[in-house]
């Protein structure tokens, strides 16, 4: 599942408004990718030695999530981003984030709360991939809109610009 709902927000999908062929072929494309990185795994006695270092198992990957769960994801848009969004909650953190989104019936950011998500985060190593072009953020903890977000070494950063680092997301 993780796989097919970064396709369709990385591709900027979920701005078609509607359950297509396309959302099929990223389901799809989503469950091939994820056997193979499976099958690669179990092939690979350095990789699988490595998993287990880290306390990994490789039989609890998950390649066979519910189509029709993911379906539903596609077909809502504020299920998606919720369901993306919590990849990147980390409860220990009292490191509050407010992001906005497109509600279902439009393409643009909707400022309702309604149309909004919060989620705890670890503000000094923000995981690649969070700030996100079409989304508006809002620091809660501080009281602070996102003017910038940069990314250094896979990791990206809250109205900082680290040495070296590229700009994610402007306001």
């Amino acid at each position: 599942m993780d796989f097919a709902v970064a396709i369709n927000i990385a591709t900027g999908h979920y701005c078609d408004n509607e359950f297509n062929n396309f959302s099929h072929e990223i389901i799809d494309f989503s469950y091939h990718v994820s056997h193979e990185i499976k099958e690669s795994i179990i092939k690979n006695k350095i990789m699988r030695d490595g998993l287990v270092e880290y306390g990994k198992a490789i039989s609890l990957m998950d390649t066979n999530s519910d189509r029709t769960a993911i379906e539903c994801l596609f077909k809502n848009k504020k299920d998606l981003f919720q369901y993306y969004f919590s990849t990147f909650n980390n409860p220990s953190y009292n490191h509050s984030i407010q992001i906005w989104h497109q509600g279902n019936d439009n393409t643009w950011i909707d400022w309702d709360e309604n149309n909004s998500i919060c989620i705890n985060i670890n503000p000094y190593k923000i995981r690649e991939g969070f700030f996100l072009i079409g989304f508006d953020y809002r620091d809660i903890t501080n009281n602070e809109r996102l003017h910038v977000a940069s990314n250094k070494d896979g990791y990206e950063y809250f109205n900082k610009c680290p040495q070296n680092s590229s700009r994610v997301w402007m306001w």
